[in-house]
């Protein structure tokens, strides 16, 4: 089996010569087997064990085992703990998603403490072909029937070549002792159920069924990586984006497209949005008043405008609070960015015509002004106008998407708001012939 470890890591290119691998040992037999297997092949590593005091003593005694294990093999060994219950309550995750989590930033974070490059964990090929089967009863389309990807980001799972039955015949030729995980024998989790009742049918009724169903989780893949390419390209005459944080979607565009509801899905998944989202969005669509209508997934949260989707992060919202900005300031570094500036009036002076920047008679001013977010009811006299206007008129008359609204500011002096920032300055506070100082606030 060595022979096969280090040819099946070099035909994937898991490992590069400088890695340094850190070894995720839970100190069952997987686990253990590819840790002697890294032993044996020479490559640099550590051991890492997380304990999520899910079994009390036997996950404590799980612990010390990993600890004279790596005592045992003369390595450097990482342990930390978590409460993967209370972390599942709090997320709303099943236990094995909470586990995951705190399993995986926690290796992550010793990696980048260590300057460890690449993280091995010990999936074989019948957990690839038990979370083929998780997938399919999930309803889950070409991604999640993929299973279990050899190597994703700086994650490598170097046993996927070999079988449980394999396995447990090399710890057993090698007389290599591991730690038996209890809850492995309870049906009380769905990968054991199909481990315990379904493969055993499956293998009685088509023996070497295995072959098969890799070939299938091949032939996804493969497809996959078309489809991608083909994902990728209708991005790119779709979307479009004017920061890091904002991208917009073509509306046009993207209604020609059929059958929608799988682009949708295909088009915003990277964004977090599920299956679920994807089609109420299409629904949504579907409808002639859908301008206006909100989605969120975990990290982004999706607009549908006049002409396009608008994409951005979720950010915390700073709340009504108010700003002050003082006589003598010259930048404003929250909530948003602004230079202020204090220039003479003459005729050399330059001005500029950008959304922007703004200009005010700095004697028609009174200080300190305040900076907070516009709400309902605030009105301003627009520049060039006589009358006062509100500001939600200005803000669609400018065309401003909802996301923008929910993230515009004003500027206040003495109550009055001399600059909706970036869309319109007041008439009140204008630069006339008699203006003598000016004051110039320029949103960065």
């Amino acid at each position: 089996m060595i022979n096969l470890f280090r040819e099946y890591i070099d035909q994937n290119n898991l490992i590069q010569p400088n890695d340094e691998v850190l070894l995720a040992i839970s100190g069952g037999i997987d686990s253990v087997v590819m840790l002697d297997l890294f032993d044996k092949i020479g490559v640099k590593y550590a051991i890492a064990h997380y304990n999520f005091k899910l079994r009390g003593d036997e996950s404590d005694d799980d612990e010390k085992f990993v600890r004279q294990l790596a005592k045992s093999y003369g390595v450097e060994v990482f342990v930390d703990n978590g409460d993967a219950k209370e972390y599942s309550k709090k997320n709303g995750l099943s236990i094995q998603e909470a586990a995951r989590d705190l399993r995986y930033a926690w290796f992550n974070k010793v990696c980048k403490e260590n300057n460890y490059s690449i993280i091995a964990v010990a999936h074989n090929d019948d957990d690839k072909i038990e979370t083929f089967f998780i997938n399919l009863f999930r309803g889950a389309g070409v991604k999640g029937l993929k299973s279990i990807p050899v190597k994703r980001q700086n994650i490598i799972r170097p046993l996927m070549f070999t079988t449980r039955e394999q396995i447990e015949k090399y710890a057993k030729e090698h007389n290599l002792l591991f730690r038996e995980d209890s809850s492995n024998k309870s049906d009380d989790y769905l990968r054991n159920k199909i481990r315990h009742h379904l493969i055993p049918v499956i293998e009685e009724i088509s023996p070497g069924f295995d072959e098969a169903i890799n070939k299938s989780i091949d032939n996804l893949n493969d497809s996959d990586i078309l489809m991608q390419f083909i994902i990728n390209e209708k991005k790119r005459q779709l979307f479009s984006s004017n920061s890091q944080e904002t991208i917009k979607v073509n509306l046009k565009g993207l209604l020609k497209l059929t059958p929608l509801r799988v682009w949708m899905y295909y088009l915003l998944t990277e964004f977090g949005f599920t299956r679920k989202i994807t089609d109420a969005v299409c629904y949504s669509l579907e409808n002639e008043n859908s301008t206006g209508h909100k989605f969120s997934s975990f990290k982004y949260e999706l607009l549908i405008d006049r002409d396009y989707l608008i994409i951005r992060k979720i950010t915390e919202k700073f709340s009504s609070k108010k700003y002050a900005i003082s006589n003598e300031q010259s930048k404003v570094i929250e909530p948003i960015n602004l230079i202020i500036e204090r220039h003479k009036n003459s005729h050399e002076f330059v001005f500029s015509n950008k959304n922007n920047v703004a200009y005010f008679d700095s004697e028609k001013l009174t200080f300190p002004l305040f900076l907070r977010k516009w709400k309902y009811g605030d009105k301003m006299v627009p520049f060039g106008m006589k009358g006062s206007k509100l500001i939600s008129d200005i803000l669609i008359d400018n065309k401003v998407d909802l996301f923008v609204k929910e993230d515009t500011y004003v500027v206040i002096s003495a109550g009055k708001i001399l600059w909706l920032v970036g869309i319109r300055s007041s008439n009140e506070f204008r630069i006339t012939k008699s203006t003598k100082k000016i004051l110039k606030m320029e949103l960065c």
